[in-house]
Parts: structure tokens; C-alpha cells; sequence
């Protein structure tokens, strides 16, 4: 398969481009947040925007787009009449817990009366 074929048969996915995006926006909101809300208690850090990155980008949001992108390469696995992608099931249930964490973490940034959460390795 080359990487044009594997660029159409993405293309042509919307779950897998949705999840895609999905996995790779909220972190930057969630980025967003909560810097901003570090700065206006006076707790920002480069120190822990080096470990977000390094934990959240290089060890989430990287492997699970990685996993969805090996999905589509791999094809499907063919039961009887029932068709189905082990390797994007796996992705997919990945994302969702990853989606889930990121979304509280968002809440938890706008919430004023929850402690400031610095990221840890």
C-alpha cells in the first residue's frame, strides 16, 4: 500500500478523520486552559509545560493517532459474514478513555474551586 492509497482509504473514513481530530484538538484546549488558568494564579511553569508535552503529545496523542493511521493499513479481519478492524477497535477504544480524561481535565481547569493540576511524569 503506498502512502497515497493509505491517504484515500483515510480520506474516505470519517470516524477515523473525526477521531483523528478529536484526539489531536482537545489537548490543545485543554493546553489552553490550563495555562491560562496557571498564569492567573501565579502558578505557571516551563517545567511542567515540558512534561505535558512529553506526556500527553508524545505519549498519548501520538501513539493513539499512530495506532488509527496502522488500522487503516492493516484491513479488516473477515469472521463469516462479519467484518471488523481488531487494530481500529483498539484505537477506538483508546481514544474514548483518552477523550473522556481530556474532557474532565478541561472541566476541571474551568472549575475555580478545584486545585491547580500540575502535570507529572
Amino acid at each position: 500500500m503506498t502512502l497515497g492509497d493509505l491517504l484515500a482509504k483515510l480520506g474516505s473514513d470519517p470516524l477515523t478523520n473525526n477521531t483523528i481530530l478529536l484526539v489531536a484538538i482537545l489537548p490543545l484546549l485543554d493546553l489552553i486552559t490550563g495555562v491560562l488558568r496557571s498564569i492567573a494564579n501565579k502558578t505557571f511553569t516551563l517545567d511542567a509545560l515540558d512534561v505535558w508535552v512529553r506526556t500527553k503529545v508524545a505519549g498519548r496523542v501520538l501513539p493513539i493517532i499512530l495506532v488509527l493511521v496502522a488500522g487503516e493499513a492493516v484491513g479488516d479481519v473477515t469472521v463469516g459474514s462479519f467484518s471488523f478492524n481488531v487494530v481500529t477497535i483498539a484505537a477506538m477504544a483508546a481514544a474514548v478513555t483518552f477523550v473522556a480524561a481530556e474532557a474532565k481535565s478541561i472541566i476541571d481547569n474551568l472549575n475555580a474551586n478545584e486545585p491547580d493540576a500540575v502535570p507529572v511524569e
